[in-house]
């Protein structure tokens, strides 16, 4: 195509859109977004960060952790102590965040082309490398990176899967417990995937066989999910509750409500807003508000009104697509769905985040649940 007909916008929209440049451009914005994140963040060894690598020091010293609690946070840990033993530094360990964030991207994008098409995969991806605060965690020696990573490589594979066979069985539970023990909310993803693989796989089952599995797999997660609030460590899980704390760790009123015991349980947490309906209600609302709307006091302007256009368009885009995917996927939905609602009663139950860390975990599935709109955008930029 010559340089005339380049200069035409519909054209070079559509050579774009059909050769393999986008890949490029899309590497591109990949790397020059992770530089740019690199160069104002530096690696990031402070805050929650130095949980980690003091964990991983006395893990070097002792061949233990401080508390049960914090081999929830293993793989950070080992990857931290395994960067100190070989003397690589800690800029490997940011390298292996990165490669796997590379990954998760390109899975995406392949899933994206599967939903829909080259066109509207490119656009999405060009649209997911631009979700800033996501990446920004790369460089950042948390958990997120990692996390944020592995759930979407898991999620890819399961939402791609044709069949379900005992290899891949295998394959999702040992990724469960990956991503399990890089941070404690990835025992969230097991009912997710649980009831997708669940609904998808097994439909044609019997009713009387599928009732008491589910009750099963029910009682399961709950003894699990009590064990790990129970595992030790400096966690109070109603300590939210009675400070009322929207953001975790920043208290609103100092007059807590009376104590009480088993804190560390879900039977003391659904104990607690038994006795404290009115008090739950209010505080759902506002975790709910802080959780979907995004926008911080303590951000500057330019950032907050960033957060609300990216991501309230990807709201509305969302809504618009909810009937084309009950009649096209409606696994996929409720997939999606779940993870997206489960994340967020969990922030209803516990508190939000300071900096969206939370929400972030569930942003991939709004990208993808806004994929038959962008593909009606996209179609519509072509022809023009």
């Amino acid at each position: 195509m010559n340089a005339e007909k380049l200069s035409q916008p519909g054209q070079l929209i559509s050579w774009l859109f059909q050769n393999r440049s986008k890949e490029l451009m899309l590497i591109t914005a990949w790397l020059l977004l992770q530089a740019f994140i690199f160069y104002n963040y530096g690696i990031v060894t402070v805050n929650e960060a130095r949980k980690y690598i003091e964990q991983a020091d006395l893990l070097i010293q002792t061949g233990s952790v401080s508390s049960p609690n914090m081999w929830m946070y293993s793989v950070q840990i080992f990857l931290i102590a395994a960067a100190k033993q070989l003397t690589t530094g800690y800029i490997s360990v940011v390298l292996v965040q990165l490669f796997f964030n590379a990954l998760a991207t390109y899975s995406l994008y392949r899933l994206f082309e599967k939903l829909s098409n080259k066109t509207t995969a490119f656009a999405g991806i060009l649209l997911f490398i631009f979700n800033y605060p996501f990446h920004t965690f790369n460089t950042f020696l948390y958990t997120e990176s990692l996390f944020f990573s592995f759930t979407i490589l898991l999620s890819c594979y399961i939402l791609q899967l044709e069949k379900l066979s005992v290899s891949s069985f295998v394959k999702i539970f040992l990724f469960l417990l990956l991503i399990c023990f890089t941070r404690p909310s990835g025992l969230l993803f097991v009912p997710c995937v649980s009831v997708y693989l669940f609904f998808r796989f097994f439909k044609s089952y019997p009713l009387l066989l599928k009732i008491p599995a589910a009750a099963t797999a029910s009682v399961l997660l709950l003894f699990i999910l009590n064990t790990a609030l129970g595992s030790g460590g400096e966690l109070d899980f109603l300590l939210p509750f009675r400070e009322e704390h929207i953001i975790c760790g920043v208290p609103t009123i100092t007059n807590s409500a009376q104590e009480t015991s088993n804190n560390n349980s879900v039977w003391g947490i659904l104990l607690y807003v038994f006795d404290h309906p009115g008090q739950f209600a209010r505080l759902a609302w506002l975790r709910t508000e802080t959780f979907f709307g995004l926008y911080r006091p303590y951000y500057s302007t330019g950032h907050n009104i960033y957060l609300v256009v990216y991501f309230f368009s990807l709201y509305l885009m969302l809504l618009i697509s909810l009937r084309e995917w009950i009649i096209k996927n409606k696994w996929l939905l409720l997939y999606c769905m779940t993870t997206i609602f489960i994340t967020w009663g969990t922030a209803i139950l516990t508190c939000d985040d300071w900096h969206n860390r939370f929400f972030l975990t569930v942003a991939p599935y709004i990208h993808i649940l806004s994929l038959p709109v962008l593909q009606k955008i996209t179609t519509f930029l072509q022809k023009k």
